[in-house]
């Protein structure tokens, strides 16, 4: 039986990998939060490489699930191979400047904030979003992928094997890979139709590789690939063909969320592209062969310059999508303010919605609010739930100091 002892254990390991690396230097923390240890948003330094892990699953190294429907020791599971997997990238959680979970029931959302809160005590203070609904592996009630600072040589790929056989925590892919310092690419979800999943995976990521190709760029400048697609069951498709397009020992982190929408999958990715040190630090750019749009951007590229990470954000409880839209913006607005940005830097967003109502708001809402030049790289899905009772919308964004800043 898997007890709090074993979750113990997982830590002890994360602490012998190597000493701490302490506090991220330059990291600005917006509205820091002492009793969550959150933070509305974290303004990470140009200087600093970003870690991206993987979607890290409640799951020993021989794919048993730990902890069988005990939430707070899967928790504490998932956080302490988080700390190691940040550490094989010579970082570590108290560098954690983004962490997104995946919850399985809403009532697992307050369990991971209160684990999280100890767990964080004396650490930094991230940003955090949450989603509900159906995870990769169904014995699992919480899974995590993280975003954290290093200020040392960037080790871009699959961490070492031994560090992989022994951790579990993954399915498939790289548990961890870093983004250089420097030119940087958000490339929007995108789907296209097939007879099966299989086939509308392999038809995307064709259609992906199109994109990165006319940015310069190939599969292995890719540190992460975030993957939206219905039923979660279909993810071991999914999984081989990401095997298959990236190659053996190349799947970069990766990370599955259960949608509920038309397409059967949509997939998005981050990627390096080099330091670019002429023109203007960010650019919205659309590919010959896909769609412009007023709303998102095909493909941001952010060429030099600091990152904004902002936590979910959502509105008042029990109102209607629109009034709940209209409040995130506001919000979104005085937190961006307070880090150094504004609506015309914005660079990423994901935009998780649990009925019409919310969809059709955001729909409504964003042409007030973007700039039609120069909206960011976007995901939308619809979900089971949004991690807070009472709201149908939260929005996850990425951002950069608009010229002349704080």
């Amino acid at each position: 039986m898997f007890d709090r002892a074993i979750a113990a254990s997982i830590v002890a390991l994360a602490l012998a990998a190597g000493s701490p690396c302490g506090a991220a230097e330059g990291v600005r923390e917006v509205g820091p939060n002492t009793e969550t240890q959150t933070s509305s948003a974290n303004v990470v330094p140009g200087s600093l490489h970003l870690v991206h892990t993987a979607q890290l699953l409640p799951l020993d190294a021989g794919g048993a699930v730990l902890a069988p429907g005990r939430p707070e020791a899967q928790v504490e599971a998932v956080l302490g191979q988080l700390d190691m997997v940040l550490r094989e990238a010579r970082s570590g959680a108290d560098r954690l400047v983004k962490v997104n979970v995946y919850v399985a029931r809403q009532d697992v959302v307050p369990v991971f904030r209160g684990v999280f809160a100890r767990w964080m005590a004396g650490k930094a203070r991230p940003a955090i979003g949450f989603v509900v609904g159906a995870l990769a592996d169904p014995r699992a009630l919480v899974c995590v992928d993280a975003v954290a600072v290093t200020g040392e040589p960037p080790r871009i790929g699959p961490v070492s094997r031994q560090t992989l056989t022994a951790l579990g925590g993954r399915r498939t892919g790289a548990h961890v890979a870093t983004l250089p310092a420097g030119g940087r690419v958000y490339v929007s979800g995108q789907a296209e139709a097939g007879s099966d999943i299989a086939q509308a995976t392999r038809k995307t990521l064709a259609g992906l590789l199109s994109t990165l190709n006319h940015l310069g760029l190939g599969k292995s400048q890719v540190v992460q690939v975030k993957s939206f697609l219905q039923p979660i069951g279909a993810v071991d498709a999914v999984e081989r063909e990401l095997a298959e397009f990236f190659g053996a020992g190349a799947v970069p982190p990766l990370v599955f969320v259960e949608w509920r929408m038309s397409a059967p999958i949509e997939i998005e990715l981050i990627a390096s592209s080099g330091r670019q040190d002429g023109g203007e630090a960010v650019e919205y750019l659309t590919p010959p062969q896909l769609k412009a749009s007023p709303v998102f951007s095909r493909v941001v590229r952010i060429n030099r310059g600091d990152t904004i990470f902002v936590s979910g954000l959502y509105g008042p409880s029990d109102s209607n999508g629109g009034q709940q839209v209209e409040s995130i913006f506001k919000t979104l607005q005085a937190v961006l303010a307070e880090a150094g940005g504004d609506f015309r830097h914005l660079v990423k967003a994901t935009y998780y919605v649990t009925d019409e109502d919310a969809s059709r708001a955001l729909n409504e809402l964003r042409p007030r609010f973007y700039d039609p030049s120069r909206p960011p790289a976007a995901s939308k899905a619809t979900v089971a739930g949004v991690g807070e009772e009472g709201r149908s919308v939260t929005l996850d964004m990425i951002a950069i100091p608009r010229p002349g800043g704080r």
